[in-house]
């Protein structure tokens, strides 16, 4: 049995599935991105979508994704091939499977920079897709993708440094009487500023002090805002604009929800508000 939605019959070692692989006039890994995602794309024809993608702070991933309503997934098996002109060559042996799977998508993420690898040695992948009633052999060929692999690395090295869910809120701890940021938070504050720089959706940076209850009213509204503005001395040093930011102290109102420490409420939060456009 063979598939054709518009593609291509070849050869493979599974004789008894149904193979398919686009046809390569048509086969083309097609870049997208910016500074929130890096994504490399192949479109299979009827049968789906075969993409890459890099988010700030996250592993890479290889995505499978089925267009055909009548085809579900079960499982995947994928492997490393040589390409359909130089059937002499001894593909190394390099398997994957997905991480997570349902009908219509199925998600790897282990073994992907070792694929990832394999394509830029000109290699071929090979997937087995497990179907209800049928296994299907898909070949997704490589072709010409020097310049695709060398985009998409372009992009991934121009990927901010943080995901919007590290950078949207963040927590400084304090030991008594401290001001000061430690060496780790100071750090994290400078790769922060680095993100609210290039993230021009980032309008307002809300910056909350707080403490414990050792000290008078007066004494911890004074120390929760001596270590608000030092967070925001540090940020403004690193280069954000001291119109984003706004300072609160609140002393030691607010105590952390279910804080049982007074280490806990010694501490300013950090947060970004975003606006969409």
């Amino acid at each position: 049995m063979i598939i054709s939605l518009l593609g291509l019959w070849l050869t493979s070692a599974v004789a008894t599935a149904p193979q398919y692989m686009p046809a390569m006039d048509q086969s083309q890994w097609r870049i997208s991105g910016d500074q929130f995602q890096c994504r490399m794309a192949q479109d299979l024809g009827a049968m789906g979508t075969l993409a890459f993608s890099k988010e700030p702070a996250r592993a890479i991933e290889m995505q499978l994704t089925m267009h055909a309503a009548h085809l579900e997934l079960q499982d995947v098996q994928g492997h490393v091939v040589t390409a359909g002109w130089q059937p002499e060559q001894v593909a190394p042996a390099v398997q994957f499977s997905p991480t997570f799977i349902n009908a219509k998508v199925a998600r790897f993420i282990e073994q992907v920079p070792v694929v990832m690898q394999q394509l830029q040695q000109g290699y071929w992948l090979q997937l087995m897709l497990d179907m209800p009633d049928q296994e299907i052999t898909l070949t997704v060929p490589n072709i010409k993708s020097a310049s695709a692999l060398a985009q998409f690395q372009s992009c991934i090295d121009a990927l901010l440094p943080l995901s919007w869910a590290q950078a949207r809120e963040f927590q400084l701890f304090y030991p008594v009487n401290e001001r000061q940021p430690s060496a780790d938070d100071a750090a994290f504050l400078k790769t922060l500023a680095l993100y609210i720089k290039q993230d021009k959706a980032v309008k307002k940076v809300l910056i909350d002090g707080y403490t414990d209850d050792m000290g008078t009213s007066i004494a911890n509204r004074v120390m929760s805002e001596e270590r608000a503005d030092e967070v925001a001395s540090h940020l403004i040093e690193f280069g954000v604009s001291k119109n984003k930011l706004e300072i609160r102290a609140h002393g030691n109102r607010y105590p952390a929800a279910g804080s049982k420490t007074q280490s806990h409420n010694r501490r300013v939060l950090v947060r970004l508000i975003r606006t969409q456009s």
